[in-house]
């Protein structure tokens, strides 16, 4: 049986398994985080208010409300003639499912950088940027891109490795040139 829950932020309904409780996810609507409730808080649906069949010629699903039950009309696909029936044919629509959990392991490297601009005006401008990436290259690229970009003379930047638990880099200095030569590879020649 599944668990029927509203989203706090947009109140979107949607549905969950059992083994699913306690599971952190985002709404498939808005992208709040929204969790798995022990017990239904949405009272069961209603039954359906549509009859729903399928068109005998060219199997078009067909939506008709229980006044037009008996009525013969075009279908919408392919023009033959199609009677609503007494009782939908076709199962109810699927519900909204929950998407993947989200993801609360951290990636093994932190990249911060911290930018000092002394040329801006008084008082000096700091930037503080941070990464996350399971890559090293990546993470040391990603703080070389941003050491190219920046104007200013100043810095602090460090890569964290959370599996280690230590700092893998760690540098602060008045001008970027030093870094970019601790971080870039080593050229034979």
């Amino acid at each position: 049986m599944l668990l029927r829950f509203a989203c706090a932020s947009c109140g979107q309904h949607i549905s969950a398994t059992r083994a699913q409780i306690g599971v952190t996810a985002p709404c498939p609507n808005c992208n709040a985080a929204v969790t798995v409730p022990t017990a239904s808080t949405l009272p069961p649906p209603a039954p359906a208010p549509l009859v729903r069949f399928a068109c005998a010629s060219c199997g078009q699903h067909i939506s008709a409300t229980r006044a037009q039950i008996g009525v013969t009309a075009p279908c919408p696909n392919c023009n033959a003639a199609v009677t609503v029936p007494k009782r939908s044919t076709l199962p109810p629509p699927r519900p909204v499912p929950l998407p993947a959990p989200l993801q609360t392991e951290k990636k093994r490297y932190e990249t911060t950088v911290i930018l000092i601009d002394y040329c801006a005006a008084p008082p000096a401008q700091t930037k503080r940027l941070k990464k996350w990436t399971d890559d090293f290259s990546d993470a040391r690229n990603y703080l070389i891109r941003e050491l190219g970009a920046f104007r200013g003379e100043q810095y602090f930047a460090a890569i964290f490795d959370h599996k280690e638990k230590r700092s893998v880099l760690k540098e602060k200095g008045q001008g970027k040139l030093d870094l970019l030569r601790f971080c870039l590879p080593r050229s034979n020649g």
